[in-house]
């Protein structure tokens, strides 16, 4: 990974829009990439973690090449 040093004032923009994506620009307008914040809020879900310990015990999960050969297969028959 790439670490670029920002200044003290593109830091102060960044932490001001912290709550959400913020879109980068250059001075052209063209835009070069977009800036997600490493503070993450889950909203809150209503469900206890007894409830979710029960759905990941009982209920049926799948992997990851299960999934893909699923679409693949969607894919197909359309």
């Amino acid at each position: 990974m790439v670490t670029i040093v920002v200044d003290a004032a593109i830091r102060d923009k960044l932490l001001a829009a912290a709550d959400s994506q913020v879109e980068l620009r250059d001075e052209s307008g063209r835009v070069i990439g977009k800036y997600c914040p490493t503070k993450v809020e889950y909203p809150d879900l209503d469900v206890s973690t007894e409830e979710l310990d029960r759905r990941m015990r009982e209920e049926r999960s799948y992997s990851a090449a299960e999934v893909m050969e699923r679409l693949r297969r969607l894919r197909d028959a359309s």
